[in-house]
């Protein structure tokens, strides 16, 4: 017992806990519908196209997190834009908005003598080093976002399995996609101070791929990927301060076993269970 509380004497260990499960939740939450809207390539595009954004706020001398989650705003609102507008997939968006916000990004820290530690604990993730202003941000954000998932739950769930009906049924399909590309902009940009923005994608999609091995419900969905986010946050922060490895690598890694292991013994891949020498599991009616 007293390797899980001992840690929690130190106050940088009280915030990155209190920080990493607030993250958990958020990313379990978002990633779940990120998932059933198969948008798993725009967290990916957003959490590096984020990149420029942390460049431009270091260059100016501004708060990088404001800065990159306007800054990352501003890229979801776009990739819409010329997804609606140019007529081309939203792969094909994404893919352009990404790499062209990437290497904006690249060219930027080329052409900076150096870079701080600031900088690389946005890239690779410094849940160990959130300071109370940076828990303040993260708390808020994430209150804020499921807050409005909570009050336009049913319509986004309608939104996630069925945009057309959705828009026949008379919901605003533009105001449920841009609002569901805002929050998933600013879940990025708050995930990247655990895990780091190259490796964000992990921690908002595999909690809720982990999940969909197990259940076909969305309620059930949502609670255990938001279990499986949660166990992988926390397991990671301990492997990183016990480890001293970096704290996204670790909770990524930590998220990826979770999803191995649910490949393996979900009873929704009974054929998989055979190929490991597993026996099947039988479903009650």
């Amino acid at each position: 017992m007293h390797l899980l509380l001992d840690p929690l004497h130190y106050a940088f260990m009280q915030n990155a806990f209190i920080g990493t499960v607030a993250i958990g939740i958020l990313c379990a939450v978002i990633g779940s519908f990120v998932v059933l809207l198969r948008l798993a390539f725009i967290g990916e595009g957003l959490a590096h196209g984020s990149l420029a954004g942390l460049a431009i706020g270091y260059l100016l001398n501004w708060d990088l997190y404001l800065t990159a989650n306007f800054y990352t705003i501003g890229l979801a609102l776009l990739i819409g834009f010329v997804h609606e507008k140019a007529k081309v997939t939203l792969d094909t968006a994404i893919g352009i908005i990404f790499s062209t916000s990437m290497a904006l990004g690249i060219a930027l820290i080329s052409s900076m003598k150096f870079y701080t530690t600031d900088l690389t604990g946005y890239l690779f993730g410094s849940v160990l080093a959130i300071t109370p202003f940076d828990l303040r941000i993260i708390l808020g954000a994430s209150i804020l976002i499921l807050l409005i998932i909570i009050l336009f739950f049913k319509e986004f769930v309608f939104y996630a399995f069925d945009p057309e009906m959705a828009e026949v049924a008379g919901l605003s399909r533009g105001f449920l996609h841009y609002s569901m590309l805002i929050m998933i902009a600013i879940t990025v940009v708050v995930a990247s101070q655990t895990v780091g923005i190259i490796l964000v994608t992990a921690l908002l999609i595999i909690p809720a791929a982990s999940a969909q091995q197990w259940t076909r419900s969305l309620k059930s969905l949502l609670l255990l990927a938001i279990f499986f986010g949660l166990a992988s946050a926390v397991i990671g922060l301990y492997i990183s301060y016990y480890f001293n490895v970096a704290s996204g690598a670790s909770i990524a890694i930590t998220a990826a076993v979770v999803f191995l292991l649910s490949l393996i013994f979900s009873r929704e891949r009974q054929p998989l269970r055979r190929s490991f020498g597993l026996k099947e599991t039988t479903k009650k009616l």
